[in-house]
């Protein structure tokens, strides 16, 4: 590998970790429906990112403008031909308020 291609991955792992910190704290999961009540916002999906990680975060950053609290059903599927991008996609939650 050389000094550019090193270059390049350190870049692209700095990015991964630092979506994965963006992501810290904010609940998206698979399953359609968590054990607890809540309100659907509406369907989310965020921009084409280079990795799954940093899909999922972009995802995460539209439903917070939405002010949810989390994402429903998150899938993530790849596009493109020649190089892979990803985009996430979900159904935006609010929690039911606790009696």
């Amino acid at each position: 590998m050389n000094r550019q291609e090193k270059k390049e991955q350190r870049e692209r792992n700095e990015r991964e970790w630092a979506a994965r910190e963006a992501s810290l704290g904010f609940y998206s999961v698979t399953v359609p429906a968590p054990p607890h009540p809540h309100t659907a916002v509406g369907v989310v999906a965020g921009y084409r990112r280079e990795s799954p990680t940093q899909a999922v975060v972009s995802m995460q950053e539209e439903a917070r403008e939405l002010g949810a609290d989390g994402v429903l059903g998150v899938s993530i599927i790849a596009v493109g031909t020649t190089t892979s991008l990803y985009i996430a996609y979900g159904t935006a939650v609010r929690w039911a308020q606790s009696e």
